[in-house]
């Protein structure tokens, strides 16, 4: 009795495996996708040539001069990565017009269908609200963010340590990315980006088993054990498992 309902179930958790590895190869085979977001003249297409070594796209200090996103693949260390060049984002945002306004919505498009966000910040200028909203953008995405400090070539002193407090104090919600400060004019340690680009993207692809995932919450809760709320028990917490990865999912 039941065995043909049973025999649906099982094929129906077959199609979604099958289904789910599917989307996980081709999400692989595509490489690793990089968005190059930022301001305008922040030196988002500086940055791209610097990487290349070549004049790949249009460099120019007039704001937008990038309209549409510019697909730059590569190889590196046997991992192919897809580099995106993105008209700026201005602060008039949604209210922008014409060409500029196609940009945006063309940017934030492909921050939809990227892994890895590169937020070019221009550092001999105060980091603004603006700033802040990117990051928003990138995070409401899930997307994982490096922050590109450049023109650190301007810098009296090029203490990291304090320039990291500064940007840190400024987007306090953000301590956890990383910086990396460069002169994409200079090429002074652009090379450094693309080995972050494959750390990230490999924690991005982390997957976990039961018995670290079980390990990790033990370890958590003898730190700090979950709030009673109005109980008189603490909660017990009887799993934490891992649903996905790329980003990781618990």
């Amino acid at each position: 009795l039941g065995t043909g309902d049973l025999l649906d179930i099982v094929i129906k958790k077959i199609d979604e495996n099958t289904v789910y590895h599917k989307e996980r190869d081709e999400l692989e085979n595509n490489g690793i996708k990089v968005c190059i977001i930022g301001k305008p003249n922040v030196g988002k297409s500086s940055l791209l040539n610097a990487i290349l070594g070549y004049e790949r796209v249009i460099v120019s200090p007039t704001p937008h001069t990038t309209r549409e996103p510019q697909n730059t693949e590569l190889t590196y260390k046997e991992e192919k990565i897809t580099l995106i060049d993105t008209a700026g984002i201005s602060k008039q945002g949604r209210k922008a017009i014409g060409l500029e306004k196609h940009g945006i919505f063309k940017t934030l498009s492909i921050l939809d269908r990227s892994d890895i966000a590169l937020l070019v910040l221009d550092i001999s200028e105060p980091i603004t609200h603006q700033d802040a909203k990117l990051v928003q953008e990138i995070f409401d995405r899930q997307k994982s963010l490096v922050f590109i400090a450049n023109k650190w070539d301007k810098i009296d002193g090029r203490d990291t340590k304090k320039w990291t407090q500064i940007i840190y104090d400024k987007l306090p919600f953000a301590t956890w990315a990383p910086i990396q400060f460069i002169s994409a004019k200079s090429g002074e340690k652009v090379n450094k980006i693309l080995d972050l680009i494959i750390k990230i993207s490999n924690q991005r692809k982390l997957i976990l088993s039961d018995s670290q995932c079980d390990k990790f919450m033990k370890a958590v809760v003898k730190i700090h054990r979950p709030a009673k709320g109005k109980g008189t028990r603490a909660p017990h917490i009887y799993e934490f498992r891992q649903t996905k990865n790329n980003p990781p999912s618990f």
